[in-house]
């Protein structure tokens, strides 16, 4: 009874915030109920959508389907409605979905300088076809993580922009160390899967804590992270 009543009130106050009630932060707010709960269909979901068809679920066996589960269509949109929201100038995209969540964050904004650090060269070698056929670019990265993101972080970037997709249970052991110094800056995070694995899950549960994170919204599968020293500390839990 304790468990029920408990998911019960949960879900309550996920739909209640979902609507934009006690959230008393503007940013939030506004990133809530015109981009997390946008309904609106914009003309690159069916490019993208027509694409996985044609090109990933015919194409990709399914052990390699095992290897990297493909970014649903709700998760991708997502990822779209919040990259055309903030427009950054940089996007870096930990672990691709075989290239179609690159292509959600592509087509949502053209400008940016768009990342790709995948070291598994099976699916950034699709990934990187993938682009070629659209024809659209992006910098694929076949590095470690190790190697790779201490240098990216380097750069002069206003605000920082991460993508993390959702990756095996292992990659989570170095990643959180490896992006702690980012909660010092400006920066957004997209995190998908923070309720896969108990890693990433411990990892969701930590940001939420951390002082330096001063706003934080759990999509329940999607988690989205603001360091932004200008906010107050507010979390907040929405039902998409």
């Amino acid at each position: 009874m304790h468990k029920f009543w408990k998911e019960y009130t949960t879900s309550m106050s996920r739909m209640r915030q979902a609507w934009g009630f006690g959230v008393h932060s503007p940013f939030a707010f506004r990133l809530i109920t015109k981009v997390i709960r946008e309904k609106a269909r914009y003309y690159a979901y069916d490019d993208i959508e027509a694409v996985c068809h044609d090109r990933v679920e015919e194409h990709l066996s399914r052990q390699q389907k095992r290897l990297r589960k493909r970014i649903s269509a709700s998760r991708g949109k997502l990822l779209f409605r919040m990259t055309n929201f903030f427009r950054p100038s940089d996007i870096l995209e930990i672990g691709s979905s075989w290239g179609v969540s690159s292509l959600y964050l592509r087509l949502a904004d053209r400008l940016s300088r768009l990342t790709v650090v995948e070291p598994a060269a099976e699916v950034c070698d699709f990934a990187e076809s993938l682009f070629g056929e659209m024809g659209v670019t992006a910098e694929f990265v076949r590095e470690d993580y190790e190697t790779f993101l201490p240098g990216y972080f380097e750069r002069d970037v206003e605000r920082l922009y991460i993508v993390v997709n959702r990756l095996p249970k292992s990659h989570y052991k170095v990643l959180p160390g490896l992006l702690d110094a980012v909660l010092d800056r400006p920066s957004l995070l997209i995190i998908d899967g923070i309720r896969r694995n108990g890693a990433v899950k411990e990892w969701w549960e930590s940001l939420v804590k951390d002082e330096r994170v001063r706003v934080t919204i759990d999509m329940k599968h999607v988690g989205f992270v603001c360091c932004d020293p200008k906010l107050n500390k507010q979390d907040y839990q929405v039902s998409l």
